[in-house]
């Protein structure tokens, strides 16, 4: 039955195949200049060693934030940790934008690619400003570096397939692996 609702999805989608090449990738912000990466590091407020990072932490002074694809927003909210945040959601994938001063979007917006969603800020537990990025597939954090790289080398049509867990790439197609 899955398969079946997956081969009907992708017929649909070669059916509306024009409306592929407006689906294109927008990076967070107007400047991409790391602070901190994905993965296991020392935490900047607590110092504890071998802490996961769920996401990479973008230099960012009021910026304006912009949604890196099209998608559906799912979640506008504030914790302790994250501060105010945004959760876009884009088939199988969301991203999450944290540590906002300002949010421009609310729960059940649809954002275009390189829409303004927030301007960026210090909120939740942090050391200083910044945009704290990140991407999940299924609920489960990957490395945005990789993905923000694939993402932009497939084409529209390609993309939607991906983004809807319809087509795997190889893992080749991703560097660092």
């Amino acid at each position: 039955m899955l398969c079946l609702l997956k081969v009907l999805l992708l017929l649909s989608a070669v059916a509306q195949a024009q409306s592929f090449d407006k689906l294109k990738l927008s990076i967070p912000l107007p400047e991409f200049k790391i602070n901190s990466g994905f993965g296991n590091r020392t935490h900047p407020v607590t110092r504890s060693m071998n802490v996961f990072h769920a996401g990479i932490d973008l230099y960012a002074r009021s910026d304006t934030v912009f949604a890196i694809l099209p998608g559906k927003v799912i979640k506008v909210s504030c914790d302790l940790i994250t501060g105010n945040y945004i959760i876009i959601a884009h088939g199988a994938y969301s991203s999450v934008y944290g540590h906002l001063s300002n949010s421009f979007v609310s729960v059940g917006d649809l954002v275009a690619s390189g829409t303004s969603i927030a301007i960026s800020g210090h909120t939740g537990r942090v050391t200083g400003e910044h945009l704290h990025f990140g991407i999940k597939h299924k609920r489960r954090f990957i490395d945005p570096l990789r993905m923000l790289y694939l993402f932009g080398k497939l084409n529209g049509y390609e993309l939607y397939l991906f983004l809807n867990d319809l087509v795997e790439f190889e893992k080749d197609s991703c560097p660092g692996d």
